[in-house]
């Protein structure tokens, strides 16, 4: 008896309702900081890098996601055979090493899977497909100061590694990315 390599993954749950999900987390951890009187917010500062944390979150989970249900649709034909399942372990092994989707990745994901560059959609407004790019990166980078560098420092006079407009820029930033990645 032969058995298959990987199981082809059952559709996943909406990609879109599952980014509003986790954004809304986000915009809830700005909401408790902005409930805060100037003195406590100093001390709570934390809850500016938890909800950028979470918004970044919310960007992986959508791509991944969205991703796997492109894959659901093509694969769809295949299921069960042995191309059908190759396909689905060598896509589950990519997805699986995404872990920071920069511009770089989610392109090489979608050439390669999906037969199209995803990033391309990636404009809207004043933005660009190289500033769209360019400003996800940024965004990403900056989660990783902030998992693992924490606090910039314990001088209260130096600025916090997340400044509360900037959040308001994240999230819409990722709400816009979200709609124009599922076209």
């Amino acid at each position: 008896m032969v058995q298959t390599a990987t199981a082809p993954t059952a559709a996943p749950e909406n990609p879109t309702a599952i980014f509003d999900t986790a954004i809304a987390d986000a915009e809830r951890l700005l909401e408790l900081f902005d409930k805060l009187s100037p003195a406590e917010r100093k001390d709570n500062e934390v809850l500016k890098r938890a909800a950028l944390v979470m918004t970044l979150t919310a960007w992986e989970t959508f791509i991944e996601s969205w991703l796997r249900t492109q894959m659901c649709q093509k694969l769809a034909a295949l299921k069960g055979s042995f191309a059908g399942d190759y396909i689905q372990k060598k896509f589950t092994d990519g997805i699986n090493r995404l872990h920071n989707p920069d511009a770089t990745k989610v392109r090489q994901l979608s050439l390669e899977f999906l037969q199209f560059d995803v990033t391309d959609q990636w404009q809207w407004n004043n933005f660009d497909k190289q500033m769209v790019c360019t400003q996800l990166n940024k965004y990403l980078a900056l989660r990783g100061e902030v998992v693992h560098q924490g606090r910039s420092s314990h001088d209260p006079k130096n600025p916090h590694l997340v400044k509360r407009d900037e959040l308001d820029k994240a999230i819409r930033f990722f709400r816009e990315l979200v709609k124009v990645t599922v076209g």
